[in-house]
């Protein structure tokens, strides 16, 4: 791992290349990408011990990280970093994407690739990319489909919710 003193995020003093964890692969194990983009830079350290605790096992795969702060993509060399990122990545994760501009250059980046991508985990963030959301043949669109028991339990519990919020906003006037 590298350190840099420098960097081109608006509030941060980092480069895409510290968060970028890799192990030589000395024991022909898969290798597996990860590409992830967070909004501050002590998210990033729950993924990185992850990774580091899963190489140091040396087990099922090897497995490479790259980790991107949401506001470094405004910077036209890192944004093109991710995008070359992206283009052999297995994995994309994605976290706390609000702002609209930043959105859509991750859009472009990441559906690009979303078919050969083998998942794309993107919570809480905002419509736009949380629709790019996929794990194997799962896609958030059949959450839509009425028939699928996940979207009827959600109905379900929405309903409910929504009955007992009101009842609870009534119980207050209720004098």
């Amino acid at each position: 791992m590298k350190c840099a003193a420098i960097g081109n995020g608006l509030f941060t003093q980092t480069t895409p290349e510290v968060c970028r964890i890799f192990l030589e692969n000395d024991h022909n194990l898969p290798a597996v990408k990860i590409v992830y983009e967070d909004l501050q830079a002590q998210y990033q350290s729950s993924l990185t011990a992850a990774v580091i605790a899963l190489n140091s096992k040396r087990k099922h795969a090897s497995y490479e990280v790259l980790g991107y702060l949401v506001e470094e993509l405004r910077d036209v060399v890192t944004y093109k970093t991710f995008y070359k990122d992206i283009e052999d990545a297995n994995i994309f994760i994605g976290s706390l994407i609000f702002v609209e501009e930043l959105a859509l250059k991750i859009k472009v980046a990441v559906e690009k690739e979303r078919e050969r991508l083998d998942a794309v985990l993107v919570f809480p963030s905002m419509a736009e990319v949380m629709r790019l959301n996929k794990l194997g043949s799962f896609s958030m669109s059949q959450l839509r489909q009425s028939n699928n028991p996940f979207f009827q339990l959600i109905i379900h519990f929405y309903v409910k919710q929504q009955y007992s919020m009101w009842s609870f906003i009534s119980s207050l006037y209720a004098h």
